[in-house]
């Protein structure tokens, strides 16, 4: 198969009946903060909550009869996984899907749900993939690789052309990267479209597989993130071929910055995202000024958040603000000091949300007490004023749980 932008459009009028044309739309609030015009492409809002489903449907619908009826193979944690067992359920193939130990329960019967048959097998992917080759040898299964793959790209490719139909004036197009398979396909469609385009890949800062490459580094690929979607090590050989001629740049960017990114969408826009799908914004955050004046399109890729890391980062955010946070106060051990701070927070509006109050602590004097009490307040300005109000009352305050 020789891939070309009238295959990706072959490949779209095959895919609309399983898979949504999602929305792509202009983001006010947003980008009056960043001081940029942004247009998200909400592939979180796929059937499976991420754009995986297109290229593993594209791949199926490549597949012979015999290969159909034998059934395909997959090496997956994550989104693709779930993709794949969605469309092949809808097709009548028979997935089976390698999934390391340790493999969050919530993916694990969430790619069940959709259909696949999960087996878990290997210490890491990397195991879990020599074990598909196995199976690939033995039961004669087809695999369906997350990224390498012409059919797969193909697929992914759809998306920037779903994205610049719907607003081809975009200058900047803002692509995650891991394995490569999504960037080469949009790349591809969307120089077609619009040849004046930039298309930059967007990367975990602790993943510079494609940064290595494009800036001759050697930087290592290792530790946790928030972006685990896109925590991929190596880029493959084929997206390679793809990329080395259609994209522009590459930019990493932190775990902070996604962090950021996440609990920007969730106030702004209502919308849930992943640490991978954030990846894009999470580039504006940090380098905002080199997008000053332009038309930035930002595909948030996928919305499979784990809820208690999503709560964590909401909390993280709210105390980043100073509409939470905890108050350490050292106060004498005699009756009344409690009502003072009470009082004051009262005054001023502010919400007590928990209260701990400790005269057993060794690092104090036996003649003073601990409060540490946890608050909400309108913003960082509102916060100062009332520390200031309590250190009027010569109550010294320390802060915890700045981030």
């Amino acid at each position: 198969m020789n891939l070309d932008f009238k295959n990706i459009i072959n490949i779209h009028k095959k895919i609309t009946d399983n898979v949504k044309w999602t929305e792509t739309s202009f983001s006010n609030s947003i980008s009056e903060k960043i001081g940029t015009d942004i247009f998200f492409k909400f592939e979180n809002r796929q059937y499976t909550g991420a754009f995986k489903v297109r290229g593993s449907y594209s791949k199926l619908l490549s597949l012979s009869d015999d290969e159909k009826q034998s059934g395909v193979v997959a090496m997956s944690a994550g989104n693709h996984a779930q993709g794949l067992a969605f469309i092949a359920k809808k097709m009548n193939i028979n997935s089976n899907i390698v999934m390391p130990e340790g493999t969050p329960f919530t993916k694990i019967r969430r790619t069940k749900n959709f259909g696949g048959n999960v087996i878990i097998h290997g210490s890491s992917l990397g195991e879990s993939y020599e074990y598909v080759q196995k199976l690939i040898n033995e039961r004669g299964y087809t695999e369906v690789h997350p990224y390498n793959d012409l059919n797969v790209i193909a697929g992914q490719g759809t998306i920037s052309y779903e994205m610049l139909s719907d607003c081809n004036d975009i200058d900047i197009l803002l692509v995650p990267v891991g394995g490569g398979g999504l960037i080469a396909g949009c790349s591809l469609a969307a120089k077609a479209m619009n040849q004046n385009i930039k298309v930059i890949g967007i990367e975990s800062e602790l993943y510079p597989s494609l940064t290595n490459i494009m800036f001759n580094k050697k930087i290592k690929c290792k530790g946790s993130t928030l972006a685990e979607g896109i925590a991929v090590s190596e880029i493959g050989q084929i997206p390679m071929s793809f990329i080395k001629n259609f994209v522009d740049n590459v930019i990493t960017v932190s775990d902070k910055s996604i962090e950021r990114a996440i609990a920007m969408l969730a106030e702004h826009e209502k919308v849930v995202v992943e640490g991978a799908g954030a990846t894009g914004l999470a580039a504006l955050i940090q380098n905002s000024q080199k997008f000053k004046g332009k038309k930035v399109g930002v595909i948030l890729c996928g919305g499979n958040i784990d809820s208690k890391v999503l709560s964590s980062i909401l909390m993280r955010d709210l105390v980043r603000s100073g509409q939470v946070t905890t108050l350490t106060i050292t106060m004498p051990d005699k009756p009344g000091q409690l009502q003072i701070i009470s009082k004051i927070c009262a005054d001023e509006g502010a919400n007590v949300l928990e209260v701990e109050h400790s005269r057993f602590a060794m690092d104090l004097s036996a003649s003073v007490a601990k409060l540490n009490i946890t608050i909400e307040t309108q913003n960082s300005e509102h916060l100062k004023k009332i520390i200031q109000e309590i250190e009027r009352n010569d109550l010294p305050v320390e802060i915890e749980g700045l981030v």
